[in-house]
């Protein structure tokens, strides 16, 4: 992986300064936060949720974290951009084009002839972004953006992190006999379109392209979920835009419309040798404080319709099983029941919309017919940091 470094451009005062790029150890450490929730307290939202949102298979909680395909002409997500210095490929491909000697020999080479704000004006003007925020590092997704010109041509490498890991990069090149004032934001445009080109055809922004490029799991290949559960019939099975959130599977039932099961599974964030009572109760007591955020914010009285305590599923005696209810004086009582189970590793979690009588012999019938990737290159190389 390149060794980038990022023109950190002050807004106001245009001052630049250095920053290099997160090594491996730092990531790992940055990227070691929770799995997503996708707990309880979205099982009680479901009931809330549009019914297009269930239709489509994601209600309204869990809808903003899906990734959405960058096969779409914009990118939902947000992203940042900054300038960076060009690397000794892109120099030397610039050097290799330079016409004349006396030019090369002059270092005719340069660097930022197109100032990096006019690309960042590019950007904006593509329209490719509903969410572009330059020189702030808010966003997973970062952009890098270094320049040189010859004589005869302009070079842009365009690198996309995650992160601070880099997922993809690009040389775009544009050939002009000389780079005038008024022709730079036109040539800066040429080549933020070519680029636009690349990462629409590539997909750069998906899920897909996302944990391909880190070596994530590979839910999409490795995943195993029937496509029936009891009466319950799969939807769709998506992967969420964190790696570290893995995928989610929806099933629905064709005559209860609030009835709703979702599969979860998704990487634990600590070493194999986590004891497992303590690792999934950890995942439930983690759901329990967010569903009692969900229950405070909507008015509702949260009760334990079955503590966090270990389940021994059929084929599986690694689970544990949480089952709450909210009430309120003005609809009816809402349920919902989560069982986690550990398998590799990964965090097998399931949510039902139903109190666990129901709920359990489905469960029962799915743990039998669930497989999940084993450890993926990306957690083993981050839990080789811990």
């Amino acid at each position: 992986m390149m060794n980038w470094c990022r023109k950190e451009l002050a807004i106001n005062a245009g001052a630049s300064q250095k920053a290099s790029r997160l090594t491996l150890l730092k990531l790992g450490m940055a990227l070691v936060r929770q799995a997503c929730l996708v707990t309880t307290c979205l099982a009680l939202l479901a009931h809330t949720a549009s019914t297009k949102a269930v239709a489509s298979g994601i209600n309204a909680a869990t809808q903003d974290l899906i990734n959405a395909s960058s096969s779409s002409s914009v990118i939902a997500v947000p992203v940042s951009a900054f300038s960076t210095y060009p690397s000794s490929l892109v120099v030397r491909q610039c050097e290799e084009n330079t016409l004349t000697e006396s030019a090369l020999e002059n270092s005719a080479c340069q660097e930022d002839i197109i100032a990096p704000d006019t690309f960042i004006d590019a950007l904006r003007e593509s329209s490719f972004f509903s969410s572009l925020h330059p020189y702030e590092e808010k966003s997973d997704y970062q952009l890098l953006i270094a320049n040189v010109s010859n004589e005869n041509a302009h070079l842009a490498e365009i690198t996309l992190q995650w992160r601070s890991m880099e997922i993809a990069s690009h040389v775009l090149q544009v050939n002009v006999p000389k780079i005038s004032q008024n022709g730079k934001a036109h040539y800066a445009a040429e080549l933020v379109a070519q680029w636009r080109d690349l990462a629409i055809k590539q997909n750069l922004f998906s899920a897909s392209y996302l944990y391909q490029a880190l070596d994530a799991s590979n839910y999409e290949r490795e995943l195993v979920v029937p496509q029936t559960v009891g009466e319950f019939k799969k939807l769709d099975t998506q992967l969420y835009a964190d790696p570290f959130s893995g995928a989610i599977t929806r099933y629905v039932h064709p005559t209860y419309e609030e009835a709703l099961l979702d599969i979860i599974v998704y990487p634990f964030t600590h070493k194999l040798s986590k004891e497992n009572n303590l690792l999934l109760n950890e995942q439930l007591k983690a759901d329990l404080e967010k569903a009692g955020e969900i229950a405070k914010a909507q008015e509702l009285t949260l009760t334990l319709a079955n503590p966090a305590a270990p389940y021994k599923s059929k084929g599986e005696e690694n689970g544990w099983r949480l089952g709450i209810a909210a009430q309120s004086e003005k609809s009816p009582t809402l349920y919902a029941t989560t069982y986690v189970f550990r398998k590799h590793d990964k965090i097998i979690k399931i949510a039902t919309t139903f109190p666990a009588d129901f709920s359990d012999p489905l469960v029962d019938e799915l743990m039998q017919n669930v497989d999940v990737p084993k450890e993926s290159v990306l957690m083993r190389s981050i839990r080789e940091l811990l």
